[in-house]
């Protein structure tokens, strides 16, 4: 009895140290974007995820359709906090980031949400969070897309060149989160020029993968300077997929979401219809930490 009691006490910290490297490479990262209007689908989408063995998920913005002028707004509850509490309810932690419906109210007042609901993260416009060696960087793209936010530019990007040099020895692979694409193989057009120039400049060539919203679609466009741009935005308003789908791309309007792990320098992603929870598409991406 003895001898069988210290084998499982030798045995405790193995299978501990075991389970936490399995968790750390289980994590699913998972992604979803314009699920900001009450409707059907977003209905489907959210409990989608509610159901879905997602570790987290990423809000690409559009959070909600009118945006919300304060913490009292009926707005809030109405098209972002009564529609996810599905979702909410299931603690699964959500981050999030800002879009342009979101800058037709106040985007300071998600902060003061993410204070009221512990699994909502939202420390500020822009923001990185790490995961060993996985580093997200969360960015606030309409500044860039409106020119009268021209003022917020220089915060932002004196921010983003400092954290890139800060974790460049740390990443092994990198991801940005945000709202809007440099690029479409659907119906709206690449981004305009101011905003395209800071995604040029910052985003392309640096990180592995780019993932955003606003296309109303899912969609693999590929890489451009070797960061691959990824779209998930159909949480509510599915809609702009081209009538021919270029070669080797992945471009479709349904109710859906991109589910993501990582191990070390590769991703593994799939797109995942709300409706039937069937993969529609998957591919997988190799990194290089920061460049």
């Amino acid at each position: 009895m003895r001898i069988l009691f210290l084998k499982y006490l030798f045995l405790l910290p193995v299978l501990f140290l075991s389970k936490s490297l399995l968790t750390d490479e289980e994590n699913i990262y998972c992604f979803v974007g314009d699920a900001g209007e009450v409707n059907p689908t977003q209905s489907k989408v959210v409990k989608a995820l509610a159901n879905s063995d997602c570790s987290m998920v990423w809000h690409l913005g559009d959070i909600t359709q009118l945006g919300v002028q304060s913490i009292d707004d009926p707005e809030l509850q109405d098209s972002f906090l009564t529609p996810f509490k599905p979702f909410l309810e299931t603690g699964i932690p959500l981050y999030l980031t800002v879009g342009n419906h979101d800058y037709k109210g106040d985007p300071s007042v998600y902060l003061e949400v993410a204070k009221d609901y512990p699994s909502i993260f939202y420390p500020s416009n822009f923001y990185t969070k790490t995961f060993g060696e996985l580093c997200f960087f969360a960015l606030d793209t309409t500044i860039f897309d409106k020119l009268y936010y021209f003022y917020k530019r220089g915060s932002q990007i004196r921010w983003l060149e400092e954290e890139v040099e800060r974790l460049k020895n740390q990443c092994k692979f990198s991801i940005v989160v945000a709202h809007h694409p440099l690029f479409s193989s659907g119906d709206r057009d690449r981004a305009n020029p101011q905003l395209a120039i800071f995604l040029e400049n910052y985003v392309f060539g640096t990180f592995d993968i780019y993932i955003t919203g606003h296309n109303h679609v899912l969609a693999d466009e590929g890489d451009h300077k070797k960061t691959l741009q990824l779209i998930s935005a159909t949480g509510a308003l599915p809609g702009g997929s081209p009538k021919e789908i270029e070669s080797g791309k992945f471009n479709i309007e349904t109710p859906g979401f991109l589910k993501m792990t990582i191990e070390k320098n590769t991703a593994r992603y799939e797109f995942v219809s709300a409706k039937e929870n069937e993969i529609l598409w998957s591919n997988v991406k190799v990194g290089t930490g920061l460049r």
